[in-house]
């Protein structure tokens, strides 16, 4: 498993690439733990990149939205391969995560960035 941070606006955002399983739990809650540090009120798993994940890999993801839920805050899952998104779905977890595809996540979240932008393009310069 990779793992890979970026921000979108005011969204944090962790990459999962390749297997989330129980080999590699402990490196993606240490990596999640440091992102709640700063109370981020919106926290994306981007999982397009993810191939396979098993039921320790899904506890995590469970664990994470408890903790992000505790804190008020907004757990959002990005691109989940045919595949995975049937395992949320057959397990029921559709209905306590945000699931979004990348076209519904960028539609919401990029226009949110694209404003800042206009906004400092507005500003005259000095």
């Amino acid at each position: 498993m990779e793992l890979k941070l970026r921000t979108l606006g005011q969204v944090k955002i962790i990459e999962i690439h390749g297997k989330f399983d129980i080999e590699n739990t402990e490196e993606f809650e240490t990596l999640f733990q440091k992102q709640m540090e700063s109370n981020p009120s919106i926290l994306a798993v981007d999982m397009n990149k993810l191939d396979y994940i098993d039921s320790s890999g899904i506890g995590t993801l469970i664990k994470s939205l408890n903790v992000v839920k505790n804190k008020k805050g907004i757990l959002i899952l990005i691109g989940l391969k045919p595949m995975i998104l049937n395992v949320f779905k057959l397990a029921k977890l559709d209905m306590f995560f945000e699931i979004m595809s990348n076209d519904q996540f960028n539609a919401k979240f990029s226009s949110e960035e694209d404003k800042e932008i206009d906004e400092l393009l507005k500003k005259p310069l000095i």
